[in-house]
């Protein structure tokens, strides 16, 4: 295997593993958010998405290239980083916390098409 494939791997790898904890910590903002006070589910996003975003440079650094479509994805994510701030530290109501995050999921979800299509327009392509 070449360092891309074994890059990508990871990265989808990750980007699976990052995507059900973002589920189960919106499960718990809204049914038990006492658990989000563990240290360790306060740290764990963190070294996650760390690797998810040094595996994704990693496969553009290997590639040699910075296709469009990457930088739709750059651009989502920080809309997603922003939709869990809110959900998760300005939203005050259950609806407000339920909206954030159901918009926070649409917008992975629509960056994981993106990444699938290789396309800017994911699944409208």
């Amino acid at each position: 295997m070449d360092a891309y494939t074994g890059l990508k791997h990871l990265h989808m790898t990750l980007v699976a593993i990052s995507g059900l904890f973002f589920l189960v910590r919106g499960g718990w903002l809204l049914q038990a958010p006492e658990k989000l006070q563990a240290k360790w589910v306060r740290i764990s996003p963190h070294v996650i998405d760390t690797f998810l975003l040094l595996s994704g440079i990693g496969m553009l650094a290997v590639s040699h290239s910075f296709p469009p479509f990457v930088h739709v994805k750059l651009a989502l994510l920080v809309v997603y980083i922003g939709l869990g701030v809110m959900a998760f530290r300005k939203a005050k109501t259950a609806g407000q916390k339920a909206g954030f995050l159901l918009a926070a999921v649409a917008v992975f979800l629509f960056m994981v098409s993106v990444a699938i299509t290789k396309s800017p327009l994911g699944i409208f392509a």
